[in-house]
């Protein structure tokens, strides 16, 4: 028994001696959080009621779905703005769009919050983390990839991608349901290879690199929120010596020799590519966004082959991940909307008059009701959940104060739920955003694509893709529900996604 209560007792002074060693590496590294000013303007912003030195954050311990639903509570019982204390870190969470205006409109607040340092991992400095003049500089670059010329020039590639999905969808008509996340994530992928990539991808062989690359990500993900989730693992030192920052390792491996596949081809075949370019009214070279990276590092700009890496990486991760969960809820909300499908039909009928041809660019659009749905879908389920930036300097939010320094949370979802400015919030209504109802409602109150100088900058391109996508699947097939955004479980993640999928079932029109 003496021998048992020993081991005991060493083990919990180990427990204590590594907790110790945590804090003070936390300490350490980010002291500045426990400034008395930051503590001070912070006492006023409401809240969970914390303890000293720990903060608030032990309710928020659990499982990711259990996190998801903390945060939704606290967002309307505290009215739009609540603080989080994690140890030494202060966080402001804001739904409010008066708010989210202040934030998202200021040319100084733009560094983005502690949180993407662990997406530096695999992404770089890229144009979604990096910040001051190199972040300046790449978006000014990148700009001209998503002008409307090479948008035009993108729509046959999605029609394409669409209908080779249509037919992936026509094996499935006779299962009780589909789990279209899979199916979603493919098309995705495909879309955005061939487009701003310049490579066609080959989805036929299980063993492929995109299934490896595909797979990769969704364990990156679940490991980035369990870092989040864990503060012990704040500390690069210990993620490091952990089991999760060693199958990280594994994981950006399998994500990088993805990128530098796709890198290479294209540096393979540039020649060829080059004489392929297209030019604006002006005489300009127009190039998609592959093209414009290799373009101005053989011309010697502020760009080098790792530079390039980091925006393939970056754009590889956003373009498709967030627009495959955007089609896959998009599909799951229609599936529940008969008489939303049977519009959308129809205005594709006043079209297409029952072709199943390719659209043109300018018939996407003119798909006015289409692109109401997607507004609205975005609306009730944003791809992006929540964004986040570390403040440069104060900011007033009404009566509050958010000091300088601390992170500063826009929860999307919780926005874009807001009683005060939508009507029903759960209910699905296109009709929000006839011009009319948009005119007279908050700019602010809905931003599924950011707002300000940090908008996505491939907005556009993802409305038409979604346009080219429904098109196609609505004129071939009745969507029936499965599941339905009031019962799918959700969970934290780099994308808002459901812990089990996401379930329609496909029947063909007749």
């Amino acid at each position: 028994m003496y021998f048992i209560i020993q081991f005991l007792a060493q083990a919990l002074l180990s427990v204590i001696l590594v907790f110790i060693i945590t804090i003070l590496l936390i300490i350490w590294k980010y002291p500045i959080h426990w400034k008395y000013r930051i503590y001070k303007l912070g006492q006023d912003i409401p809240g969970p009621p914390s303890i000293p030195f720990i903060g608030n954050f032990i309710p928020f311990l659990g499982p990711l779905d259990h996190i998801w639903r903390i945060f939704r509570k606290l967002s309307l019982h505290y009215n739009g703005i609540f603080k989080v204390w994690t140890l030494n870190r202060f966080s402001v969470f804001i739904s409010e769009p008066d708010y989210v205006e202040v934030l998202l409109s200021s040319a100084k607040n733009l560094r983005k919050s502690e949180a993407y340092d662990f997406l530096e991992l695999w992404l770089g400095s890229g144009l979604l983390i990096s910040d001051g003049d190199k972040w300046k500089s790449r978006r000014k670059l990148l700009t001209p990839a998503f002008h409307f010329n090479i948008l035009k020039q993108f729509v046959t590639v999605f029609e394409e991608q669409s209908e080779r999905t249509v037919q992936i969808i026509r094996k499935e008509c006779d299962k009780p349901f589909t789990n279209v996340i899979p199916i979603s994530t493919e098309h995705a992928l495909g879309a955005l290879c061939e487009t701003t990539m310049g490579i066609k991808m080959n989805f036929d062989d299980n063993n492929s690199e995109f299934i490896k690359y595909k797979n990769a990500i969704y364990h990156f993900g679940e490991i980035f929120m369990e870092r989040i989730t864990k503060p012990i693992f704040y500390s690069q030192f210990l993620f490091e010596l952990s089991s999760m920052g060693k199958i990280t390792t594994k994981i950006i491996t399998t994500l990088r020799n993805f990128t530098l596949n796709v890198i290479d081809e294209r540096l393979n075949n540039w020649e060829t590519r080059n004489q392929q370019m297209i030019k604006s009214a002006s005489g300009k070279k127009l190039l998609p966004m592959m093209d414009i990276l290799i373009t101005e590092m053989k011309n010697g700009a502020n760009i080098d082959y790792n530079g390039i890496v980091e925006e393939v990486d970056t754009f590889m991760f956003e373009g498709h991940d967030t627009t495959s969960m955007g089609i896959s809820f998009m599909l799951m909300l229609l599936a529940s909307e008969p008489e939303v499908q049977d519009k959308i039909l129809e205005e594709q009928n006043s079209i297409f008059h029952g072709s199943t041809r390719m659209a043109t660019y300018e018939e996407l659009q003119n798909m006015e009701y289409l692109e109401r749905v997607i507004k609205e879908s975005l609306r009730l389920c944003p791809p992006v959940p929540v964004i986040g930036r570390r403040l440069e300097e104060d900011l007033q939010m009404g009566q509050y104060i958010i000091p300088k320094e601390s992170y500063l949370y826009v929860s999307i979802y919780d926005l874009h739920h807001n009683p005060k400015y939508w009507d029903q919030p759960e209910k699905f209504d296109p009709d929000r955003f006839l011009p009319d109802n948009a005119a007279q409602r908050h700019p602010f109150a809905y931003v599924p694509f950011s707002a300000g100088s940090r908008n996505c900058i491939g907005q556009r391109f993802v409305m038409l893709e979604m346009k080219s996508f429904v098109s196609k699947v609505i004129r071939e097939y009745i969507l029936e529900p499965v599941d339905t955004l009031e019962t799918i479980p959700l969970k934290v993640d780099l994308v808002m996604r459901p812990v089990n999928g996401v379930k329609v079932k496909f029947r063909r029109r007749k």
